[in-house]
C-alpha cells in the first residue's frame, strides 16, 4: 500500500502539471501545493509549469515549462531543466538554462541565461544573452546584449551595442559604443570608445575619446584621447597622446606622440619624440629624434643629429641641419640653422 500510494502521488504530480490540476495543503492559495496551481503563496512543486500566474515563495519545476507568458515569480525558483518566467524577483536556478523577460535578482543557468532585461546577476555556464543588463553578467564562453550597465564577463567573448560599465573577455570584447572599461585577452574594439579599452594584442576604435591600450598595437580612425601600443600605434587623425613601442603613424599626428623608433605621418604637430626618426610632409611644433625630416615644411624647433626641411620656419639644432629655403651657402649648416 505504501508503494502504491507513492506511485499514485507521483502520477498526480506529473499529471497535474500537464492537465492544470493540483492538490496540497493550501488555504486561500497559501501553503504547499503539488501540481500546476496557477497561484500560490508558499511551496509549489510541479512537473511542467503551464499558464502559471503568480508564485510567492518556492517553486520547483521538474521539466521544461510551457506557455507561461504572465508568470511572475517572487522568491526561489528551481528548475531541473529550464524554468521560464515573465518576471523574476528573487533567485532562479536552472539545470540547463533560465529564461525570463524581466530579471530583478539572480538567475543561474547550467548552460545559459536568456532575458530581455536583467537588473541583478545573470550567470550562464556557457553564455548569457539579452537586451538590457544592469548589474553583473557572466558567461563561461560568451556574453551578449544590446546594452550593458554594470559588469560583463565572458570566458571567450563579450559584446554589446552599448557598454556602460566593465566588459571583460578572455579573447575579445566589442561594442558599438564603450562608455566604460573593456578588457580582453586578445582584442578589444568599438565604433566609439569614451572610456578605456585594454587588450593583450590589439585595441581599436573608429573614434577614441578615452584610453586604448594594445599589447601589440592600437589603432583608431580619430583619436581625442590616449592611444598606446606595445609595438605600434596608428590612426587617421590623432589629437591627443599616441605612444608606440616601435612607432606611431597617421595622416595627422598631433599634441604628443612618442615612438620607440619612428613617427611617420603626413602632418605631425605638437611634441614628438622618436628613438630613430621623425618624417612627414609637414612638421610643426617641437621635435626630438636623431633623424628629423620635413618633406615640405618644418615650423618650430627640431633637435637631432640630422635635421632636414625643404622649407624651414623656425630653428634646427643638430650635427647637420638643412633648410632648403635658405640661400647658399646657408642651406646646410653644422650645429644649428634658422629661417624666419
Amino acid at each position: 500500500m505504501r508503494f502504491s500510494g507513492c506511485i499514485i502521488i507521483l502520477m498526480i504530480v506529473f499529471c497535474g502539471g500537464l492537465q492544470a490540476a493540483s492538490f496540497g495543503l493550501t488555504v486561500n492559495d497559501c501553503g504547499i501545493s503539488f501540481g500546476n496551481s496557477p497561484f500560490l503563496n508558499g511551496i509549489r512543486i510541479n512537473a511542467v509549469d503551464r499558464y502559471v500566474e503568480n508564485v510567492n515563495g518556492i517553486n520547483i519545476t521538474l521539466w521544461t515549462p510551457r506557455d507561461n507568458p504572465d508568470f511572475e515569480m517572487n522568491g526561489l525558483a528551481i528548475g531541473l531543466v529550464a524554468p521560464e518566467f515573465n518576471h523574476l524577483n528573487g533567485l532562479a536556478v536552472g539545470g540547463v538554462a533560465v529564461a525570463c523577460d524581466d530579471i530583478a535578482g539572480i538567475a543561474i543557468g547550467g548552460l545559459g541565461v536568456a532575458g530581455d532585461r536583467a537588473a541583478g546577476i545573470a550567470i550562464g555556464g556557457l553564455g548569457v544573452g539579452g537586451s538590457d543588463f544592469r548589474g553583473i553578467v557572466a558567461g563561461g564562453l560568451g556574453v551578449g546584449g544590446n546594452q550593458v550597465s554594470g559588469l560583463m564577463v565572458g570566458g571567450l567573448g563579450a559584446g554589446a551595442d552599448r557598454i556602460k560599465g566593465i566588459a571583460i573577455a578572455g579573447l575579445g570584447a566589442g561594442a558599438d559604443e564603450i562608455n566604460g572599461v573593456a578588457i580582453a585577452g586578445l582584442g578589444a574594439g568599438a565604433d566609439e570608445i569614451n572610456g578605456v579599452a585594454i587588450a593583450g594584442l590589439g585595441a581599436g576604435a573608429d573614434r577614441l575619446k578615452g584610453l586604448a591600450i594594445g599589447g601589440l598595437a592600437a589603432g583608431a580612425g580619430t583619436v581625442s584621447g590616449v592611444l598606446i601600443g606595445g609595438l605600434a600605434v596608428g590612426a587617421e587623425y590623432i589629437d591627443g597622446i599616441a605612444i608606440g613601442g616601435i612607432g606611431v603613424g597617421g595622416k595627422h599626428v598631433g599634441w604628443l606622440s612618442i615612438g620607440g623608433m619612428a613617427i611617420v605621418g603626413k602632418r605631425i604637430d605638437g611634441i614628438s619624440i622618436a628613438g630613430l626618426g621623425i618624417e612627414g610632409y609637414r612638421l610643426k611644433g617641437f621635435k626630438i629624434a636623431p633623424y628629423c625630416r620635413a618633406r615640405r615644411q618644418m615650423v618650430g624647433v627640431s633637435i637631432g643629429l640630422l635635421n632636414i626641411a625643404r622649407k624651414l620656419k623656425g630653428l634646427q639644432i643638430g650635427v647637420l641641419n638643412y633648410a632648403g629655403n635658405n640661400p647658399a651657402p646657408f642651406k646646410l649648416l653644422p650645429l644649428f640653422n634658422y629661417h624666419n
